[in-house]
């Protein structure tokens, strides 16, 4: 009877670890869709930027603290173009820590300095695949695609950042791709 009551009492306390600490994930998620809405309805520049800069601080929030220092240790060697150290450090948190979009992002970029067009749209696609409004994941994609000459592709790929950020600085790509609409 004694084991029976341990286990309830170990039952209820993991249950309240649970609903407890995702409520501030909760309210996080609450506030980045409120911040993702007031973006993609921005009308200003100014406004754009600072949603924008508010959004990027999300995702570059990693989902604990190690895969935090992993994440940095990433971007302090792609800031010093030490960029297959970035990559080491990357493949080290999309294996850790699958479902975090910006580690897959971080990566395609790495890949997009490198050059190495095709490996970073797979980490594109993976990005996308967690967080389908990821502008900057797009807006690279369509930098990817004009670059590749696949401008049909690259028009309808930046079309759609711009709707989830409507003052991207990649914007300015409407006109060489052949679309000053949206």
């Amino acid at each position: 009877m004694r084991s029976i009551g341990g286990f309830a009492v170990t039952c209820v306390t993991v249950f309240c670890l649970i609903v407890f600490s995702s409520l501030p994930a909760q309210a996080d998620g609450n506030r980045y869709e409120n911040l993702m809405a007031k973006l993609a309805s921005a009308r200003s520049q100014s406004e754009a930027d600072t949603l924008s800069s508010e959004i990027w601080r999300i995702w570059l929030t990693a989902p604990d603290e190690v895969a935090q220092e992993v994440l940095d240790a990433a971007l302090v060697r792609r800031r010093s173009r030490d960029y297959l150290g970035a990559i080491r450090q990357l493949d080290r948190l999309i294996g850790g820590w699958p479902d975090y979009a910006e580690g897959w992002n971080q990566r395609a970029t790495v890949h997009f300095l490198r050059g190495d067009y095709d490996a970073s749209l797979v980490d594109v696609a993976e990005v996308l695949a967690r967080e389908p409004r990821h502008f900057g994941a797009l807006s690279g994609k369509a930098l990817i695609l004009y670059r590749q000459g696949r401008t049909a592709l690259a028009l309808i790929t930046l079309r759609e950042a711009l709707r989830h950020n409507p003052f991207l600085r990649e914007r300015a790509m409407l006109e060489a791709l052949g679309g000053t609409e949206l």
